[in-house]
């Protein structure tokens, strides 16, 4: 009989860990909504969808309910929001807004437009920004160089600019910074 119990008692430890298990979606549906609901207010739609549609399939049908709706705002202003940039200048300084508010990867396609239709040196520096910001060092690197080669100028703004900072530290940025040997 007591060998029994030992048995017994190890069934009633299965069972704990799966209401763990079950009253953890319901934790994480709210704090998904709530980082949904963050992004919704600062305007990222685009990011905040994914975390709806992840609440809307929780357990919680208010918190389910209200996320669908969410994504129902978030796509009419999606659709209304998007700006019509026609010129490259246009897509670089909306580019540039974007970047302030650390958005990169929504900077990304406007810098592309702009750099494919003008190549200037400041718009291959924003996109070399936008890229290394997102981990694309290799990709930050080449138009980096693209854009030294344009301006030479951007060279001292780029070792001095705080949003530049965190790429310093990048060997192949730093390669590409360093001072040109004068030709002797």
């Amino acid at each position: 009989m007591n060998m029994k119990k030992p048995g017994k008692t190890s069934k009633p430890s299965d069972p704990a860990p799966p209401q763990k298990a079950a009253s953890a979606p319901a934790r994480t549906q709210a704090e998904t909504f709530a980082e949904a609901m963050r992004l919704f207010w600062a305007s990222q739609y685009d990011r905040a969808i994914p975390l709806f549609e992840q609440a809307a399939q929780g357990r919680d049908l208010s918190v389910a309910e209200s996320a669908q709706m969410h994504i129902r705002m978030c796509r009419r202003r999606m659709e209304g929001a998007q700006p019509d940039l026609k010129t490259p200048e246009q897509q670089h300084l909306y580019a540039l807004s974007l970047i302030n508010e650390n958005r990169f990867e929504d900077a990304l396609p406007w810098l592309k437009k702009a750099v494919a239709a003008d190549p200037r040196g400041d718009y291959q520096y924003a996109l070399a920004l936008a890229l290394g910001r997102l981990g694309h060092t290799a990709d930050a690197a080449d138009a980096l160089r693209r854009a030294l080669a344009a301006d030479g100028n951007l060279r001292n703004i780029a070792k001095n600019d705080p949003d530049f900072a965190p790429l310093l530290g990048e060997p192949a940025i730093r390669e590409i910074l360093e001072p040109a040997q004068p030709a002797s």
